[in-house]
This record gives C-alpha cells, sequence and structure tokens, in this order.
C-alpha cells in the first residue's frame, strides 16, 4: 500500500462476501494486517541464505581446490569430512580416508600425539578451561604404506552455545621439505666423499662417550689410521686415484668393523675409529684385522696400498684431544716402524 508520504507499506489482507443479492455479492468483511516488519526481515533473511549459500560455494571451491588437506573430525574421533587433495597426499580417496581408523591413519608415536590431544580437550570441555589447539608435525601412512610427514593445525570448533561439535583441521605435506633437512643434517655431520662420519661429528661422539666411560667405569679406546705413502700416489696417479682409494679403503673396514665401533674420516688420509667398551688389547686386535684387510688385496691400477695404525685407551682425565694426540703419537711410531703396522700407545702392539 501507498502512503500519502509516498512509503510503501506490506499488507496482508483477507476478506469474504458475507452478503448476496441473488447471485450477486453485495457486501465483503475483511481485515487488513500491517506486515510490512515481518516482510523486511524475511527479506533480509532470504538475502543472509542467498549469501551464506554462496559463501559455503566459495568455501567448498576453497577447500575442494586447496593444495593443503582440510578435514573435519567428530569428538568420537570419527572423521565427518577430508578434501579431495588427500588422494594427491596419501594416494586414497575421501571416502577412504574417511572409513580409516585412526591406527590405520598415523604410525604409534603420532597415533600417541592425537591420544593426547583428545586427553586435553576433554580436561578442558570438563573444567570449562580454554580450548588447546594444536600445531605440530605428525606422521601418516600413505597407501602404499609409506610415511607421509604433514605439518598439523588443529582448532576446535563450537557452536552459538559455546559447545565444541568438532574440530577443524589442515595438514600440509612436508615429507620434500623433511627429506631435505635430512639431507642437510647428513652433509653437515658425514664425510661428502665416503659418507662416514666427519671430524667434527666423530668430535661430539668421542666427547660423548669419553663422559659416558668415566661415568659407568668402561674403557673406550681409539685407533688413528692413516694410509702410508698417500701423497705419492696423488703425485703419481693424480688425486681422482686418491679418492678412489679413500673410498675403498672405507668399503674394506666398513665390512670388518664391528656394530660398536664407529668410523670417521678425520681429514685427507687419516681416518679414526671410536671403539666403545674395547680395552687396548681389544682395540688392538681389532686394529690388526683393518691393517691386514686393507693390505690383502692390491687395489685397482695402483698395487698394494697399507695403513699404519696407532692404538690409545682412555686414561682418567683424558678429553677428546688427550686421547686423539696419543692415538695420533702411537701412529707415528708405526710410520716410523717402517708402515704397514700398528703400534699401540705406551709400545709396539
Amino acid at each position: 500500500m501507498l502512503r500519502p508520504d509516498g512509503s510503501i507499506r506490506h499488507v496482508r489482507a483477507r476478506g469474504r462476501v458475507t452478503e448476496f443479492d441473488g447471485d450477486r455479492p453485495v457486501t465483503m468483511l475483511g481485515t487488513v494486517m500491517d506486515i510490512t516488519d515481518e516482510t523486511l526481515l524475511q527479506q533480509e533473511r532470504d538475502r543472509a541464505v542467498v549469501a551464506l549459500a554462496a559463501s559455503e560455494q566459495r568455501h567448498r571451491l576453497l577447500a575442494e581446490n586447496a593444495w593443503d588437506v582440510i578435514w573435519t573430525m567428530g569428538l568420537d574421533g570419527s572423521i565427518t569430512y577430508v578434501s579431495p587433495s588427500v588422494q594427491r597426499m596419501r594416494g586414497i580417496t575421501p571416502e577412504e580416508a574417511m572409513a580409516q581408523a585412526p591406527q590405520e591413519i598415523h604410525p604409534p608415536e603420532s597415533l600417541a600425539r592425537v591420544g593426547d590431544y583428545y586427553s586435553r580437550l576433554f580436561q578442558a570441555i570438563a573444567a570449562g578451561t580454554e580450548l588447546p589447539t594444536f600445531h605440530g608435525e605428525q606422521e601418516y601412512y600413505r597407501k602404499d604404506g609409506s610415511i607421509m610427514y604433514g605439518e598439523l593445525d588443529v582448532v576446535p570448533q563450537v557452536d552459538a552455545d559455546g559447545n565444541v561439535v568438532q574440530i577443524l583441521g589442515v595438514t600440509r605435506d612436508i615429507s620434500e621439505r623433511k627429506r631435505l633437512e635430512r639431507e642437510l643434517n647428513r652433509l653437515a655431520h658425514t664425510d661428502p666423499l665416503t659418507g662416514v662420519w666427519n671430524r667434527r661429528h666423530m668430535e661430539a661422539l668421542l666427547a660423548q662417550a669419553i663422559a659416558d666411560a668415566r661415568a659407568t667405569g668402561v674403557t673406550l679406546s681409539a685407533l688413528m689410521l692413516d694410509i702410508d705413502r698417500f701423497k705419492q700416489t696423488n703425485d703419481r696417479h693424480g688425486h681422482r686415484a686418491g679418492d678412489e682409494v679413500i673410498v675403498e679403503l672405507v668399503r674394506r673396514v666398513s665390512q670388518v668393523l664391528p656394530r660398536s665401533a664407529v668410523l670417521c674420516r678425520w681429514g685427507g688420509e687419516e681416518f679414526v675409529v671410536l671403539c666403545d667398551r674395547c680395552s687396548q688389547a681389544g682395540a688392538v686386535e681389532l686394529a690388526e684385522q683393518l691393517r691386514q684387510v686393507v693390505a690383502a688385496e692390491p687395489f685397482e691400477e695402483l698395487g698394494a696400498v697399507t695403513v699404519s695404525i696407532g692404538v690409545a685407551q682412555q686414561r682418567e682425565g683424558d678429553d677428546v684431544a688427550a686421547l686423539i694426540h696419543r692415538a695420533d703419537e702411537a701412529m707415528y711410531r708405526a710410520k716410523q716402524a717402517g708402515r704397514n703396522t700398528v703400534v699401540a700407545d705406551g709400545g709396539p702392539a
């Protein structure tokens, strides 16, 4: 209805005929109700529904095309939604992912963290305290049984009354990042030519082994190996041939070393072997095995290659420098004794 001031009011009108002259209606009785506010409210609701549908469509479009996996999980641990990117990430469909039990998703250590989060969540709900979130790394099983490393963010979702209805999670595949981290860590601690530990890492291992030996009273020994006449090999055949000798020596020595022994390239043609829980006599015996395995078979194109080895057992008050210094001195005495021999700290083997 148009009002005199030009404004429009919405009304609901109802009426019926109450008097007839024959078949002709004469009188009607009716009511007119102003429903302007109700109409405007309904129009606002309609606009909100349209906006919500558009918002839901946008969010679903984002979820279904996201690179990361977006998922929701009920308080009973059941998965209620998984975005399609799970197929790229784990090799399974969203339907397969939603049907999986927690132990089919995570290895034991990661599964324990899931249980810990739920425990903290339920405690917070019961106590009425701030709801916990989660940010961290988790491991997931792929369809082929391999491990995928994920970076995970989890937040609890609440309804209008503040009740937790589910948890929302976003998982990002960081497997490549973890691979690069492992590679960087390997490069930082290993010799690039041979793949054995480098000097820096061995110094840390020796320091820890010495501390453990002091605490437990066990014996500890170290071997210092040096390739005999290595400079001549480089001068005559080139550095590439020298590298091949070093690589082959590591291969031969590694075949003989017990599991308790650790090999490192100390520098150039020098190597150190850490013999944990090993007396000097046992270390001398091992050193002789190493000497023999290196000398037993001539190297291709280079002929016989030998090593001189010095042996030292940890003494009270030794640090890494002192232990290695005595092993190094014993190794030089082996050189002076004619090379291709083993000398123990304190005298010939």
